[in-house]
């Protein structure tokens, strides 16, 4: 029998879809557990009535942190979607317990605890955190008079010292108000798919607010701390939604999005390429206009936004520029590439200006009367 092949031949090409994102709308519970068992090491729920069962059934009733903690994680409105929870023994720190967590998934983008550690147990875990590949942010309570919390080497000091970005540190009664934040990060998320959002000035379901004089707010937010405080009679608000480092929720979590959306598409245009990508500035152009495909869609969410460079000079960008659309994208010619660069198939670097769309924290009304 003859082979057809000569006269019609079939070529079947298998399109690999791009890498799995981060849930950026996930939060993770540790909670250490007396009597821990390797079946608790990660639970996924998905409602407040889920969590409930579940916590009960492993022996955490509605007495303890941990029940309460998802109980709150799941009061916000909107409400995230699902929770992880991850039972770790007593003779791990919260480090270990992380770390055992990603060997099983890193399918969450938030992190608390559902017990309380030593200052130098949070520190150690934000340190830890902070050089994750993957990117996450860790939710604390910050428990104590308003005078602790800000005193010299306190928590938030030191989170505050060493300029600590990938922390939401919240002055509250309970250590399960950390996950009432982490829920309302999350629900706002899940809720903002074709939008943007701010944490500041968010309700948060389940927490109680707490009463400060302004000074003291202002003490706590001076360092990077949140509060969560009822303004006039009706108006009760988180404040604001920063992190130690000033950078706020928000921009941090956006900033990690394009992060990923920007590698994902440098891997799918180098792996799911039929031809080969020469070492030349075309490939470059490609490179750039793949890069621009994802950056135009953080632009209609209205989380970049055409606006003037006001930082220092950085490539092709001067001070004083208009950066349109919110992004810029540019590369040096492969004619100026170093032949070690070239030997290893490096491509030249794509870099990217961008400018943040910002959010509104305050107004100022100025009523002009005539008598």
């Amino acid at each position: 029998m003859l082979s057809i092949n000569t006269i019609a031949r079939v070529i079947v090409n298998v399109v690999r879809p791009a890498a799995s994102p981060t849930s950026w709308d996930t939060g993770l519970l540790l909670v250490k557990d007396a009597s821990f068992a390797d079946a608790k090491r990660l639970r996924t729920y998905a409602n407040s009535t889920e969590a409930a069962a579940g916590l009960i059934a492993d022996g955490f009733d509605n007495t303890t942190e941990a029940y309460k903690a998802a109980q709150k994680y799941f009061a916000s409105s909107p409400s995230p979607g699902r929770l992880l929870v991850s039972c770790y023994p007593a003779s791990e720190t919260p480090v270990e317990a992380l770390d055992a967590v990603l060997q099983l998934t890193s399918d969450f983008y938030d992190v608390a605890l559902a017990d309380t550690r030593t200052d130098v147990e949070l520190l150690a875990l934000n340190t830890h955190l902070s050089g994750l590949d993957k990117p996450a942010m860790l939710f604390l309570a910050l428990i104590g008079t308003a005078t602790e919390v800000v005193a010299t080497d306190s928590l938030l000091d030191k989170l505050h010292a060493a300029d600590s970005r990938r922390v939401i540190a919240t002055y509250a009664a309970a250590v399960s108000d950390a996950a009432a934040v982490m829920g309302t990060a999350m629900g706002q998320q899940s809720a903002h798919t074709a939008s943007a959002f701010s944490l500041c000035y968010k309700t948060v379901g389940g927490m109680q607010p707490s009463t400060l004089t302004q000074a003291q707010v202002e003490a706590i937010e001076a360092l990077g701390g949140n509060v969560y405080v009822t303004r006039g009679y009706t108006h009760t608000l988180l404040e604001k939604g920063s992190t130690p480092s000033g950078y706020r929720f928000d921009e941090v979590l956006y900033l990690d999005m394009i992060a990923e959306d920007l590698q994902n598409a440098a891997v799918t245009l180098l792996a799911d390429n039929p031809d080969k990508l020469p070492q030349t500035d075309d490939a470059s152009a490609q490179f750039i206009n793949a890069f621009s495909s994802v950056l135009i869609g953080y632009t209609n969410r209205g989380i970049l936004a055409t606006a003037k460079w006001r930082g220092t000079a950085v490539g092709r960008i001067s001070s004083g520029d208009y950066i349109e659309n919110g992004f810029a994208l540019w590369a040096d010619s492969y004619d100026d590439q170093s032949e070690a660069d070239r030997a290893a198939h490096k491509a030249v670097p794509i870099q990217c200006a961008l400018s943040l769309a910002g959010s509104l924290e305050s107004v100022v009304i100025t009523v002009n009367v005539r008598v």
